[in-house]
């Protein structure tokens, strides 16, 4: 059977144990893993289970796209729909999931995987409006660090001379793992955090690197339940919808042509999300004859199965007489 799990909703809790009469234990860790992400998400953006409407759940969609292989975002989708299948079998009220009218081919094993020059990361990062949006594009373009590890990280695990920074790894079980970033990246940190550009947003006594406006409105209730325990919660870093925002508004002020994909009910949305500098380290370091190993620990990669969802590290002949061994 797959793991045990708790849930914050009885109905998702209701569902997989309905669904453990009858499905093999495969079955049911694939409908945890995607019911889990779910969520998460739910969760973060404080919807309802029950009345989440469809331009939600199409953003969650979207997340998907950016984050996972088509085929698995495909799947993830398919046991949601199973799942609201279920919760809704005696309601009027349309599947969500038919509302967000994802196209994904969950058949498909091969899948594009946009990646950027140099020069144009080097565009994207100059691109970007303020100090911090190019401290933030430039911090994640350098290391390979997803979004929500940059978003989070912090000014205490933050070494500027030497260049390294130790980041919590999310999404996997890999743990804290220390990154370095070039001497573009440092440059571009120092100024955002010692040259008084802090000091224009909400609290720049804060711990994070990267802060807000104003109060993180997805951490509100967490800092509510943490106070009611005499805890203070630090609530003032970016949240991964600014740290989206911050991507697209570079994208578009860039010299880079956007590419476009097409959804079958005439809808546009550019190939390029944020996930593309994590995808671009990733494959230049391969294509720079860095070995596979430590790209793993650098990325926080659980196994490298994961490295096919990223980079394209074909076989040639070319490859065989350059590094093979040649009697």
């Amino acid at each position: 059977m797959g793991p045990i799990m708790e849930w914050d909703h009885r109905q998702i809790d209701q569902f997989i144990e309905r669904q453990k009469g009858s499905k093999a234990d495969s079955t049911i860790t694939n409908y945890q893993s995607a019911l889990r992400r779910f969520e998460q998400y739910i969760n973060e953006y404080d919807i309802d289970i029950e009345t989440i409407s469809g331009r939600d759940m199409d953003v969650f969609v979207g997340q998907l796209e950016g984050d996972l292989a088509e085929s698995t975002a495909a799947q993830y989708i398919g046991n949601i729909s199973v799942f609201y299948d279920w919760l809704l079998m005696d309601a009027d009220t349309k599947n969500p999931v038919n509302k967000a009218n994802p196209d994904l081919d969950g058949s498909a094993t091969t899948h594009a995987k946009p990646t950027l020059t140099t020069d144009q990361l080097r565009d994207l990062v100059d691109s970007a409006g303020t100090s911090r949006g190019k401290a933030l594009l430039s911090l994640m373009a350098s290391t390979g660090m997803r979004l929500a590890e940059a978003c989070n990280s912090k000014l205490s695990k933050l070494d500027l001379e030497e260049r390294e920074i130790k980041i919590d790894t999310v999404k996997t079980d890999f743990g804290e793992r220390t990154v370095y970033f070039d001497r573009k990246t440092r440059r571009l940190l120092d100024t955002y955090i010692n040259d008084r550009y802090r000091l224009k947003y909400n609290d720049p006594d804060s711990d994070y690197i990267f802060i807000a406006s104003n109060t993180n409105q997805y951490k509100v209730r967490e800092q509510e339940d943490a106070a009611e325990n005499g805890v203070e919660i630090d609530n003032a870093n970016i949240s991964t919808d600014v740290g989206r925002r911050i991507f697209m508004r570079a994208l578009e002020e860039s010299n880079i042509d956007i590419e476009y994909e097409t959804y079958s009910d005439g809808r546009k949305r550019s190939i390029y999300t944020s996930h593309i500098l994590r995808r671009s380290f990733c494959q230049s370091w391969i294509d720079n004859n860095g070995d596979i190993m430590s790209l793993r620990n650098i990325v926080g990669w659980e196994n490298l199965e994961t490295a096919k969802n990223y980079i394209d590290d074909t076989t040639s002949i070319d490859k065989r007489d350059r590094y093979g061994i040649t009697l």
